[in-house]
This record gives C-alpha cells, sequence and structure tokens, in this order.
C-alpha cells in the first residue's frame, strides 16, 4: 500500500513552487495531496487537485498579536478535525503562515513532520516547527539559524536535529529545455526577473541601466515587469532607443520555455536562484532588502562565495551600477566565463532522473 503524504504550503511563489516540484517527483511513488491557501492556491497549475485549507493571516502588529493567536488556534482545532478524518504517513511543509497549525496538529496523530527549506536562512514558520518535526531538508548545507544576527551560518537550533542538504527542486521542464548560450559580441540578451512578487525597484529603476547600455552595445531585453506598471507605455522608450524588448506579468516557471540568455539580474528568491543557476546564466543579484531575516542576501551569497554571480545591495546602489559590471564583462569575458563554469559545476549530476530517486528512496526510507 502506498504511503499517503501531504504536502502544506502557502504564501508566496517562493513556498509553493517547491512544494509543486515536490509534488511531482512523488505523486507517483506515493498517494500525495496538496494543500495550501488562498495566495498560493494562484500558483497551482489547474490540472493539479489542491485542497485550500486557509489561514486568516494577521498583519505583523504587536497590538494584533492576541487576534493572531486565536485564529492559529482555530486553525489548529480545524486541522485536528481534518486530520483526524484524513490519514497520512507523512506531512512535508515547504513553509509559509498555514502550514503551522497542519503541522502543529500532525504531531498529535504521530505524523512524521519533515519540512523543506529553500532558503539560506530558515524561515520563522520552519525555524518555529524544527522542535517538532523529524527532519528538515534544504538546499544550502551551511544554512543558518541565527536569524537575529545572519552572521554565523554553522549552527542549528537544535544541536543533532537532523538536517539533510538536497539539490534545489526544479520543475522537471528545466531538465527537459534547458539550452545553452555563448556570450555574444553582437547582441547582449538581458534577463530581468522579480521572482513571483515582482519588483518595483526593479521597475523603477533598470529602464534607464538598459538605456544607458543600448548607446554602447546592442541590447534584447526580456524584462518582468511589476503588476501596476503599463506595458504599452513602459514598452514605448524601448522602442524609442531600438531596444528590442519582451515584456511580461509573473509568469510560473518562465524560464523552462525561455532561457537562452546571456545574463539576469534578479531577485534573490531561493527558487530563481536555483533555476538561473541550473540553467547555466551568471546573474547580477539585488536582493529584496525587507525580506525576513534579510534571507535574499543570503541566498545570493550561496552563490557568490563560489564566484557563480555579482551582488549588488538596494540601499548603495547607484545609477551606472549594472553598466559597469556588463561593460566590464563585454570588454574582457573571462569573468563572465569564469562564473558560467563554475554555474555549470554546481549542477553537473543534478539529473532529473538522479534527484528523483534520491526523493524515492529517501521517503520509502523514513
Amino acid at each position: 500500500m502506498k504511503k499517503k503524504i501531504l504536502i502544506s504550503t502557502g504564501g508566496s511563489g517562493g513556498h509553493v513552487m517547491p512544494a509543486l516540484n515536490l509534488y511531482d517527483h512523488l505523486r507517483n511513488e506515493f498517494d500525495v495531496k496538496l494543500y495550501t491557501d488562498v495566495r498560493g492556491a494562484k500558483y497551482v497549475p489547474k490540472n493539479i487537485n489542491k485542497i485550500i485549507f486557509e489561514v486568516k493571516q494577521i498583519p505583523e502588529k504587536n497590538y494584533l498579536f492576541p487576534i493572531k493567536i486565536i485564529f492559529l488556534f482555530i486553525a489548529f482545532i480545524k486541522s485536528i478535525i481534518h486530520l483526524s478524518y484524513n490519514k497520512f504517513d507523512i506531512i512535508i511543509s515547504t513553509g509559509g503562515y498555514m502550514s503551522l497549525p497542519m503541522v502543529l496538529a500532525a504531531k498529535i496523530f504521530n505524523i512524521k513532520i519533515f519540512l523543506v527549506e529553500p532558503n539560506s536562512i530558515i524561515g520563522r514558520s520552519n525555524k518555529f516547527l524544527l522542535k517538532f518535526s523529524n527532519n528538515i531538508l534544504c538546499y544550502d548545507d551551511d544554512i543558518s539559524n541565527n536569524s537575529n544576527k545572519n552572521l554565523n551560518k554553522k549552527h542549528l537550533i537544535i544541536p543533532g536535529h537532523k538536517r539533510v542538504t538536497i539539490n534545489p527542486i526544479l520543475n522537471k521542464c528545466f531538465y527537459l529545455n534547458k539550452k545553452s548560450r555563448e556570450l555574444s559580441s553582437k547582441t547582449l540578451k538581458i534577463l530581468i526577473i522579480g521572482g513571483s512578487q515582482a519588483s518595483l525597484f526593479f521597475s523603477k529603476k533598470l529602464k534607464n541601466e538598459i538605456i544607458d547600455l543600448a548607446s554602447n552595445y546592442e541590447i534584447e531585453v526580456t524584462q518582468q515587469l511589476s503588476s501596476s506598471f503599463d506595458i504599452k507605455n513602459y514598452k514605448q522608450e524601448y522602442d524609442k532607443n531600438n531596444i528590442k524588448n519582451n515584456l511580461f506579468f509573473f509568469e510560473s516557471n518562465f524560464l523552462c520555455k525561455e532561457n537562452d540568455f546571456d545574463i539576469a539580474i534578479t531577485r534573490a528568491g531561493a527558487s530563481t536562484l536555483a533555476e538561473l543557476a541550473h540553467l547555466n546564466i551568471p546573474f547580477i543579484a539585488i536582493p529584496f532588502p525587507h525580506a525576513t531575516d534579510n534571507h535574499q542576501f543570503w541566498n545570493a551569497k550561496r552563490y557568490f562565495d563560489p564566484n557563480c554571480c555579482w551582488i549588488l545591495e538596494e540601499k548603495n546602489f547607484m545609477p551606472g551600477d549594472i553598466y559597469k559590471i556588463i561593460d566590464r564583462i563585454m570588454i574582457d569575458k573571462n569573468e563572465y566565463i569564469l562564473k558560467k563554469n563554475n554555474l555549470k559545476k554546481l549542477n553537473e549530476n543534478n539529473t532529473w532522473e538522479n534527484i528523483n530517486k534520491k526523493f524515492i528512496k529517501y521517503f520509502n526510507e523514513n
């Protein structure tokens, strides 16, 4: 009889994408159900059956804390009732607000609990749930729980707690549609992408950077815009400067279909960086400065330390910063080639089949 697995996720695409890809790895070998909330549901394709388990989110205000506790307690009771009628052997949480009551209820029923943490700093939900879980599966071997200081990345909150480092969980199409591109001296293909939350900063600040680059280099830009921008008006300025452009709003697994880019300018969500790294696209990371515990900076640093990317911090960003990096690599491609080769080394053995076998073996044995 197949093991029954519940994958719990919610909130942003950064939580939902790893859950969807994990679902795809496990669905043939196990009886898998995907639970999410209303916010997370918009990232789930229509052909995947999902159960909406909504937990009302309360703003992070001290005076609202008692109300938050009440709503979480109600959701906890609902979770207990739900799990009493729906039996599971394993619950996997990829984080998100709605996972808290479900995972806590699973503990009452002695259901095995596994956490997935794509970020290089453990999220607050997962950090709290560590004490109730069996294992935590991490993308980063050097993950930190020291969220207050974000400096010492060597210690776990619970000494001896089992931690398993896994390869980033990517959609199968990334393995099927991976393209190879060499840096051209004629046309530079740039991707600007802000993740599931888009980036207002990118939409406001980077257009002039691209226009300046186009004064010296032939540029083709593919850019994700924040939903508050009008694509037609934005496009007019690129067209006026003879810059070939493709503008779009957020689209799940966009890089599965289009990935023949020379370089990317990106926020530093764990899934986006994992996708770019797998596709061997060197990137300039501009981490979102208000991410919880500054986790996007640490996500980017995971690739910066082995010399796979550049990092620019938004608080220090100056006009011309992007131009300087790209101008430098267009004049001398050695720095670019080194980063591209280092990205390739990170993913040499990361085939879909290898990762799939590891997951199936892991959850069969646990």
